[in-house]
């Protein structure tokens, strides 16, 4: 918060005068005092809990918890108990009229026989203690079974349906005296304890809470460029024309204007911005299987981020996996929200459906957004469906400063998304805003390609992050970019 502050101070000290700034003074006075300016009012500090989302990264038990003893089986205490003393444990003899517990009762911890069981605690007939292991048990087992699909894994108590939309169903657990909620309550302040005094006891996630995401195969799908009119193999130019469009606007970063502009001043070639814009839309058709079949398998940890991109003034949001041992792009997708589905449709592409997962124990890098939390909770829950363990690990990097010891581990995976999404900015900031999603997927598309197949990479001794056989001993960027096409055809 200090680091914004001066951020701020400094932006004022950039744009304002000495004069202003002795005017700014007196009325931020007035503002703290409230004698004027009574429209104007201090954004309120918030406790740090204060609607603090977070997954929680346990998967719940699908199966009703069993009673743990070490007691053994009533047999086995009969033995024991016949080696010491010579003589077995004998049944209860009842008085005439004393009441038996039910023929079916049994003892929960060593399974004896009713025959074996007094009635504890008088007319209630609700408990009965064990003469072979002297430990109580309920007299029988409720007679309505348990509808819960999930259980806290924290106190194994039910979780009951909460909520619903039409994406995720939340079960939450209602248990007040779950570990899960004591570590939560005790870990509130001062200030969030009185809130919560005062009725804001919705506002402070505390309780264990699930959500089961209703995604469906055909809702995973990551945007890619479409079919487009344009035919490579029938246009008036040649190919090597292509490769310079290409080059200027995906290689060099610059916008289809400013490539028109290029190759008229430079080769003389006259083509409008509307041809260089056609030709990236048709590069990208073409490529876009081939990009996606040569991204490599993750290995090690990957980091993923997102940033945002303005599409007609409305601001939407392209998705990067990136690996750091080979500083390679692994997984990308566009979308107008940043939620749970285009996420988990990331993930999807990136580590393969759930069932069938291109690597094991994976690590995920992500920044505080719910959205990864929200996405890895369903790709491994969807992966525990088919009978195969949680495949993917996700580590949180929250902030510039390290708070905490995940932080500051991974924080070079954080810095290194970061890093990308500058390269990323540097080839679509020219655009100054695009007119439609297909032109944002195509671009993304072709940077991509360019990104992992051709462009040096100065960690990597200026070979690119992922090296293709076609373009062994290719020096030129048209030439590349016409070999990965003729290799994508």
């Amino acid at each position: 918060m200090r680091n914004n502050l001066l951020t701020l101070v400094r932006w004022f000290c950039r744009h304002l005068t000495f004069n202003d700034l002795a005017s700014v003074v007196p009325i931020l006075q007035e503002v703290l005092t409230g004698s004027r300016h009574m429209e104007l009012k201090p954004a309120e500090e918030r406790p740090p809990h204060y609607r603090q989302f977070r997954v929680d990264p346990t998967l719940p038990l699908t199966q009703a918890p069993t009673t743990k003893t070490d007691v053994p089986d009533w047999q086995q205490i009969q033995e024991q108990h016949e080696a010491q003393h010579g003589c077995r444990i004998t049944i209860v003899r009842r008085r005439a009229g004393t009441a038996a517990p039910p023929a079916r009762c049994r003892c929960q911890h060593c399974n004896a026989p009713a025959r074996y069981l007094y009635l504890n605690n008088g007319k209630l007939s609700s408990q009965v203690l064990c003469k072979v292991c002297n430990r109580t048990s309920p007299t029988d087992r409720p007679r309505r079974e348990s509808k819960a699909c999930y259980w806290c894994p924290h106190c194994g108590g039910a979780l009951y349906h909460w909520k619903e939309d039409g994406l995720c169903t939340a079960y939450k657990c209602p248990n007040n005296h779950c570990p899960f909620y004591a570590r939560n309550l005790a870990a509130l302040t001062p200030e969030e304890r009185d809130m919560r005094a005062g009725g804001n006891t919705s506002q402070f996630k505390l309780h264990y809470l699930f959500r089961e995401y209703h995604f469906a195969s055909e809702d995973l799908v990551v945007a890619r460029p479409q079919q487009t009119p344009v035919d490579l193999n029938r246009i008036h130019n040649n190919l090597h024309t292509v490769g310079l469009c290409l080059t200027f606007a995906v290689s060099f970063g610059l916008s289809a204007r400013m490539s028109a502009e290029a190759l008229r001043r430079l080769y003389g070639i006259s083509i409008s911005h509307q041809t260089v814009i056609n030709y990236i839309n048709a590069a990208a058709c073409q490529l876009s299987g081939f990009t996606d079949a040569s991204l490599p398998v993750p290995d090690g940890p990957c980091a993923a981020d997102e940033t945002y991109i303005t599409i007609e003034g409305i601001t939407h949001y392209t998705w990067f996996i990136i690996s750091r041992s080979r500083s390679a792009i692994c997984g990308y997708n566009l979308s107008s929200t940043r939620g749970a589905q285009p996420a988990l449709s990331l993930l999807n592409s990136t580590y393969g459906p759930p069932d069938n997962p291109r690597c094991d124990n994976a690590e995920l890098v992500t920044d505080g957004l719910p959205s990864y939390d929200s996405a890895v909770v369903a790709y491994n829950n969807a992966a525990l469906e088919h009978d195969r363990q949680s495949v993917l690990t996700k580590r949180t990097v929250i902030g510039l400063q390290n708070l905490d010891p995940e932080s500051e581990e991974f924080r070079p995976f954080k810095q290194l998304v970061e890093r990308l999404n500058r390269t990323y900015k540097f080839h679509t900031r020219p655009r100054a805003g695009f007119k439609n999603f297909d032109g944002v997927v195509a671009l993304t598309t072709l940077f991509v390609a360019f990104y992992n197949h051709m462009r040096p990479h100065g960690r990597l001794k200026a070979s690119p992050p992922v090296p293709l056989q076609c373009l062994q001993g290719e020096t030129l960027y048209p030439k590349m970019w016409i070999e990965m096409l003729r290799k994508a055809a």
